[in-house]
């Protein structure tokens, strides 16, 4: 990514692999939760799943399975979260979780090594949380966490991490810090408050943003609104392309996971093709050259934001968001009009992440022998490179490090 290589032969750290592309909610603000037919209705093959995991696993941080749909709707998610676990990758899923599930669906998804899920819970009181979550049940949503905590006890785990995750709009903030204050009791380990994206026109009606400035991803002194412009005027190339894998139920490749439309996807993935022939497709080839010095133009750096450059953020600022393919023709790829742009350096967190946790087995070992394989390991994640250096040496050198 540093050289701006059009063709890579570096394997991903990270990769969006979500089980299927239906949800039962049908939330304003989502191309599926809308029908909006942008993408098919699809489940994932357990073999097709297998065969990524076979040939990237080895080399991931984090696995995210999901993205546009529900993962508990698969029967086989559990599994497939186990099959990837053997590769002591640490995944992450988002559920709504207001879902009729079986005990022993429920004993099979704690058993299955999951470390994290995020349970999107956007309110304390059913009329106030099902405004977003449309034909979303909390009551379903508090039982279900209930029995998980239920079964994470009786198994002797303490994974999953359950996280309350709080989707900020106008009509739920005066409910932030009661849920707060109450998360333990309703059997989550951590809370989490988001600002929100607001649905399109004509969905939009009821819905504004919060008056909390810090919940407001619209406002122009809002940090995703100043990481995205930064982002977008920077010399930078966008990690997405050099680092995560994007993996759509039915086989479909995207750039990153905020493309809502499958004829902006880069290519098509099956059990007998190669990653690095996907990887380097043309769609992607010609992403990488977007970045490349010869493609720019004018100024390289622009430290003042006109008005049309802010509300261009705006207007795209969340990956749930339509905004992002509007005006865009089948010629332009989607990366003319990055949904995303305050994510563009989306690896750089998981390798800090990598950093520390192979700098705490390399303080907690005694042994020289697994003290010098955790140094390896170390020098392996690529962290100690030019600009790098200096931080990661940092964190890797001090036992408590920044944090």
């Amino acid at each position: 990514m540093k050289l701006k290589r059009n063709a890579v032969r570096n394997y991903p750290v990270a990769a969006f692999i979500e089980p299927t592309l239906y949800c039962n909610l049908r939330c304003p603000a989502c191309p599926t939760g809308l029908r909006l037919g942008l993408r098919p209705t699809a489940a994932i093959d357990e073999e097709l799943f297998k065969t990524a995991i076979d040939e990237i696993g080895d080399y991931l941080f984090q696995l995210n399975m999901y993205n546009w749909g529900e993962p508990l709707l698969h029967k086989r998610t559990p599994e497939m979260i186990r099959y990837a676990k053997d590769k002591d990758i640490r995944i992450i899923l988002s559920t709504n979780l207001s879902i009729p599930l079986s005990d022993e669906y429920i004993e099979r998804l704690v058993n299955s090594g999951l470390d994290r899920m995020l349970v999107s819970l956007d309110g304390v009181t059913q009329e106030t949380y099902s405004k977003y979550r449309r034909s979303g049940d909390i009551n379903l949503v508090r039982e279900n966490v209930r029995r998980i905590g239920e079964a994470k006890k009786r198994l002797g785990l303490e994974t999953p991490t359950l996280v309350w995750q709080f989707l900020v709009f106008r009509h739920n903030e005066h409910e932030i810090e009661i849920a707060r204050s109450i998360y333990k009791s309703w059997g989550l380990d951590e809370f989490t408050a988001f600002g929100a994206e607001m649905p399109m026109e004509p969905h939009d009606e009821g819905f504004e943003p919060s008056t909390i400035p810090m919940y407001n991803i619209y406002h122009p002194d809002h940090v995703l609104q100043k990481t995205g412009l930064q982002q977008m005027t920077s010399e930078r190339s966008c990690s997405w392309l050099y680092g995560v894998l994007v993996l759509n139920p039915n086989g479909k490749v995207s750039p990153c996971c905020a493309v809502p439309s499958e004829q902006f996807d880069f290519a098509t993935y099956t059990k007998t093709d190669k990653f690095f022939d996907v990887w380097n497709s043309e769609q992607f080839l010609r992403a990488r050259r977007l970045f490349a010095p010869q493609a720019k133009k004018g100024p390289t750096k622009v430290r003042t934001f006109t008005r049309e450059q802010q509300q261009a953020i705006s207007k795209r600022i969340d990956g749930m968001s339509v905004r992002a393919i509007t005006g865009l023709n089948q010629e332009k790829l989607i990366c003319h009009k990055c949904p995303i742009p305050y994510l563009q350096n989306y690896t750089d967190p998981l390798i800090d992440e990598a950093i520390i946790r192979v700098r705490d087995g390399f303080h907690s070992e005694k042994g020289i022998r697994k003290r010098a394989g955790y140094l390896i390991r170390y020098l392996l994640t690529g962290t100690p490179v030019l600009y790098h250096v200096s931080r990661a040496r940092a964190k890797f050198l001090s036992p408590r490090g920044p944090y």
